[in-house]
């Protein structure tokens, strides 16, 4: 018996059985075989099968965009073999010629290692299809969704119950989602794409664990990979309901369009990490000068994290604006709000041409400075940055062309825990210790005009700045007095 088998990207394969004599393929609702596709003409070719002689012919129709057998384009009458592909616009036409039945002779059985020629087979007997899967795969933005088009697209395209594309990470619960080791095991172990033409047949303990799985006829699995990894698996079934048992076409296809699947998978993965990276950088651009955030994206992009909190030694700067409350109250939301916005620029710009990472806290700043190998100096520049933004800020119209905006400036050094706090889709910069509190604390004193700071500052810019000392001072929240020193510039 012979039997033509019409594939296309958008429907499920439909399987006639020729008859004796002549079968015609077209367009129009009366043709023995129907091609629903815009290439192909009313009545585009016929198919000739002698029984005499046990040859089928196929002999195109004068149609407008031609007949194609194994790619090449055919006129006359042409004999044809079995598993010969007639190509009419995006459709395919497999010839197939078994014995005793498509059940028995058409399925195929075993593991089919995954090579390089049976991927170029599998690409080449089905091009056209695979052409339109990368088409429509190509308009996909997010691998979810990419990997529900997979499987629909491979259950239409074979007539399936039921397809998945499970990722390597889901691996583990292959058999809770109702796939059979089986089946599974040697296509993940071996790379291999897995053909059971009667599952029932190879049922062991799965079956007691999941009886379900006697409702399944025929089964495929295909590993889906993207260079020499095994990026997901392709798996598919057919029920007892639709007995037809896969054969070399199907397996074929669920390669090639695996082969698909890969590269989409790989887009996928590569538009996700420039996603993360371009958050991060975006992330490390609110801290940190552009020089020193693109220095850690790069570590970043090494170890897969940020810096973690790290206990350091630092100097740690805050500048706010005096009787912000107030002051927005007056001049009202907007003009304050440019005012702000101002200040946040200088203190930025200043800030990073001194190595510093700058945090906004609503009316103010802080501004952490850290000490490196590179730059052991962080109490210098700290108190270098809090002495050019007060020479800024303290100029008559410089935040308000209407007044001077009265701020202050305070500067303390120590130790303290520094890094990046968070999860992956959400990570924030912070610095924490007893350093921090006394450097916020010592604000109080600071206005108008001020720059004051704690004792181990003083002890590293001595010399290099007019100091004067201030006394012992009791800072908010601490029981012991504190010595203040203010840098006269």
């Amino acid at each position: 018996m012979w039997y033509a088998t019409v594939r296309s990207s958008d429907r499920e394969p439909k399987e006639h059985q020729l008859k004796v004599g002549k079968m015609v393929i077209g367009r129009m609702n009366d043709c023995e075989i129907i091609v629903d596709d815009v290439s192909a003409s009313r009545r585009h070719a016929e198919l000739n099968l002698n029984p005499a002689k046990d040859l089928v012919t196929v002999t195109d129709l004068n149609s407008t965009n031609g007949t194609f057998v194994n790619r090449q384009r055919v006129i006359g009458p042409h004999p044809l073999q079995n598993n010969d592909s007639i190509r009419i616009g995006q459709v395919t036409i497999t010839i197939t010629r078994v014995e005793t039945g498509p059940q028995k002779a058409q399925g195929i059985s075993g593991s089919h290692r995954f090579t390089r020629e049976l991927l170029l087979e599998s690409l080449d007997q089905n091009a056209v299809l695979l052409y339109e899967v990368a088409r429509q795969l190509n308009t996909v933005t997010d691998i979810n969704t990419a990997l529900k088009e997979v499987g629909t697209l491979i259950k239409r395209a074979m007539g399936a119950d039921r397809c998945e594309v499970v990722l390597a990470k889901h691996f583990p619960q292959l058999n809770e989602m109702g796939w059979p080791a089986c089946l599974v095991d040697d296509a993940i172990k071996n790379q291999s794409a897995v053909v059971i033409a009667d599952l029932a047949d190879k049922l062991g303990v799965d079956a007691i664990n999941n009886p379900e799985l006697f409702q399944i006829k025929s089964a495929m699995c295909v590993p889906v990979i993207g260079g020499s990894d095994l990026l997901a698996l392709l798996c598919v079934y057919r029920s007892k309901k639709n007995p037809r048992p896969f054969d070399q076409r199907d397996m074929q296809l669920a390669v090639g369009i695996g082969h698909q699947a890969a590269l989409t998978i790989q887009r996928m993965y590569l538009l996700e990490k420039v996603s993360r990276e371009q958050q991060v950088h975006q992330l490390l651009l609110r801290f940190l000068s552009p020089q020193e955030a693109e220095f850690i994206l790069q570590d970043y992009l090494t170890s897969g994290t940020l810096p973690g909190l790290e206990e350091q030694k630092v100097s740690i700067l805050f500048a706010d604006i005096a009787d912000s409350t107030a002051l927005a109250e007056r001049l009202g939301t907007q003009p304050f709000a440019t005012i702000l916005n101002r200040f946040y620029e200088d203190a930025t710009d200043l800030a990073f041409a001194n190595g510093g990472m700058i945090k906004y806290m609503g009316d103010g700043v802080m501004a952490v400075f850290v000490q490196t190998d590179a730059a052991p100096d962080h109490e210098e520049r700290a108190v270098r940055t809090g002495v050019s933004l007060l020479s800024k800020v303290k100029t008559t119209g410089h935040l308000d062309a209407r007044q001077r905006i009265i701020m202050g400036v305070s500067v303390n050094t120590g130790t303290a825990m520094v890094g990046y706090v968070g999860t992956h889709e959400r990570a924030e910069f912070t610095v924490l210790g007893d350093t921090v509190n006394v450097a916020y604390r010592m604000q109080d004193f600071a206005r108008p005009y001020r720059l004051v700071i704690g004792p181990a500052t003083i002890a590293a810019v001595i010399g290099k700045y007019q100091t004067q000392r201030l006394g012992n001072v009791l800072v908010r929240g601490r029981e012991r007095p504190i010595q203040l020193y203010e840098v006269l510039y």
